[in-house]
């Protein structure tokens, strides 16, 4: 597997890039919902539909949170992109014996408080509008590995234009206290997910 590294001149000039990209691209970024610092470790399950997605998840690993970003990354998609591997990302390989070394670092992240980890439950792009959003396994493992007592946040992104030429990101954040089973987690993130679609509004 491919381990996460951090460059910060990578970081600096990408984070500007990207900032840039969104000035043009988006009319702006809301954020919903409160997120209580507990000084721990935190996994952020968060939906993957675009693109942008990585970054949104860095962008609130930086100024949100305040963590140090870590990413989980389909191998493949990562060889191609390997300045994100600068950036905080780290690899996996579904169905292969790398597949647990994957989870297992990714636990062994969370023992540290001060690190984010950020996965996309889904396990590919998927449409937004896609529902329910079906969890792939890797998350429960993972909490049930990690030595810590791990924060649980989740974060639903959503892109509206409403009436307007350009689109404003959503996030909406929600810090989960339920059971760690796979079944548990799938169940309140699309109760949320739902949630916040009832209440998006220009």
């Amino acid at each position: 597997m491919i381990h996460s590294n951090h460059d910060p001149l990578t970081i600096w000039f990408f984070d500007l890039y990207f900032r840039l990209c969104m000035f043009f691209q988006f009319r702006g970024i809301e954020i919903h919902g409160e997120v209580p610092d507990k000084g721990k470790s935190i996994l952020l399950l968060q939906n993957h539909f675009s693109w942008w997605d990585g970054y949104w998840s860095f962008y609130l690993s930086k100024r949100v949170f305040k963590r140090k970003f870590h990413v989980m990354m389909l191998e493949e998609q990562l060889r191609k992109r390997m300045f994100i591997n600068r950036c905080g990302a780290f690899s996996v390989r579904k169905d292969s014996r790398e597949l647990i070394e994957s989870l297992h670092y990714a636990a062994a992240l969370l023992d540290d408080p001060n690190k984010l980890v950020c996965l996309y439950p889904q396990g590919q792009i998927q449409s937004q509008h896609r529902s329910p959003v079906t969890f792939e396994s890797g998350a429960s493992w993972i909490l049930k590995k990690s030595k810590a007592d791990v924060q649980v946040c989740f974060c639903v992104s959503l892109v509206d234009y409403f009436s307007q030429p350009r689109s404003v990101v959503h996030f909406h954040l929600k810090y989960y206290e339920g059971a760690k089973t796979n079944e548990a987690l799938e169940k309140a993130y699309n109760e949320f997910r739902n949630q916040c679609i009832k209440n998006q509004h220009e």
